[in-house]
């Protein structure tokens, strides 16, 4: 008999974003999941999003319940669904998806999984005195990096006996094979001479992801090199902004706004180097996509990146926040051919760890853990 697992998300995109890195992983997860013994389902608490979309068409559809992030009305909508697919687990996205699911677990009598996805310094300070009520109904919680389970224990207080850290990943060999002519027509679609050295980062353009500090530093760059390009891969609210500083800092040709781009094993192809400059994250898949796409990285040495990123050997780390630093950095990895070619196949050799095929197995490793201590193991 198959185990009911139902994901509840608190939402599919961010602001001004076409999908965003949990969205991501529903999209790979879902297929991955052991269907002898899992039936997994999606349900978001808010009306149909870009992104939700996006996941409909791939297979992943979403059951939507049209409420607003305090909605009383969410419970009882949670304690229908949850009814009505015998669910066993209920796993959890976001503050207000683990705030009525939790107590929707309760009631019903499931198992409740808590997925953090990030150490968020912003956290609403209703979530403290929520998640201090709550915490003795999570049966078990996700962290997907050391400082993602700090936060789970020091700020959520969840009981770190119930903490199981499971590592982000991507579907390696779909990027470290890129589809063939894949390098080539990128870069003519947009518009990187061939002999250019083609500079990438991917998400969502936000503050999170420090692209004001990236534009700083890019300005550096391509004063000292003529032959650098910087291409921007996603889409969001913060991108007028951006586009208007480039322009200030007269970096015209030299910077390519690519837009949200599906394609991104392909992209990743056309990069020669992959640059992240988040001031927080968690474990951002766009670091696991170009490690198995064997890619020199460079990256802020924020929470989950510098868990992973060995530097100097998978990788260059610097200080958030810190466009020199940044610069300094792109810098030397334009001047250093051997240092790129070294960095980008050490990180391609340590990708093997970060499979999204064993990121769900540990998860249904965990489901089996929680199922077996409620005394109904699958």
């Amino acid at each position: 008999m198959t185990v009911s697992v139902v994901h509840v998300c608190d939402k599919f995109g961010v602001a001004g974003s076409s999908i965003h890195g949990v969205s991501r992983l529903f999209s790979w997860w879902f297929p991955r999941y052991d269907p002898a013994r899992y039936q997994v389902s999606l349900v978001g608490l808010k009306a149909p999003e870009p992104a939700s979309e996006l996941l409909a068409r791939e297979g992943v559809p979403v059951h939507h319940l049209n409420r607003g992030r305090f909605d009383p009305r969410i419970l009882t909508d949670l304690v229908r669904l949850a009814r009505e697919r015998r669910a066993r687990i209920l796993h959890v996205h976001g503050y207000a998806a683990a705030d009525f699911g939790r107590l929707a677990a309760r009631r019903v009598g499931a198992a409740l999984v808590l997925h953090e996805h990030f150490a968020d310094p912003h956290m609403p300070a209703y979530q403290a005195w929520a998640d201090r009520l709550l915490a003795r109904y999570t049966d078990r919680a996700i962290a997907v990096s050391g400082s993602t389970r700090d936060f789970l224990v020091d700020d959520r207080f969840v009981p770190a006996e119930r903490v199981r850290l499971i590592w982000n990943g991507a579907p390696l060999q779909e990027f470290a094979r890129p589809p063939a002519g894949a390098r080539e027509s990128v870069r003519n679609e947009l518009g990187l001479p061939p002999a250019t050295l083609a500079i990438g980062t991917i998400g969502r353009l936000s503050a999170q992801k420090g692209q004001r500090d990236l534009l700083e530093a890019a300005a550096q760059v391509t004063g000292e090199f003529a032959d650098v390009r910087f291409v921007l891969v996603g889409d969001g609210d913060l991108r007028p902004e951006l586009e208007a500083r480039a322009a200030a800092l007269g970096l015209g040709e030299r910077i390519v706004f690519a837009g949200h781009r599906s394609d991104i094993p392909a992209v990743l192809a056309a990069l020669d180097v992959v640059c992240i400059s988040s001031t927080y994250e968690g474990t951002p898949l766009a670091l696991f996509e170009a490690m198995a796409a064997g890619k020199p990285i460079v990256s802020t040495a924020v929470d989950g990146c510098r868990e992973v990123l060995d530097h100097e050997r998978t990788g260059l780390l610097v200080p958030p926040r810190d466009p020199d630093a940044l610069a300094r950095a792109l810098v030397r990895v334009r001047r250093e051919a051997d240092l790129r070619g070294r960095l980008g196949a050490a990180a391609a050799a340590e990708s093997a760890r970060y499979d999204i095929a064993e990121c769900v197995r540990r998860i249904e490793d965990l489901y089996d853990e929680v199922l077996a201590e409620r005394g109904a193991a699958a």
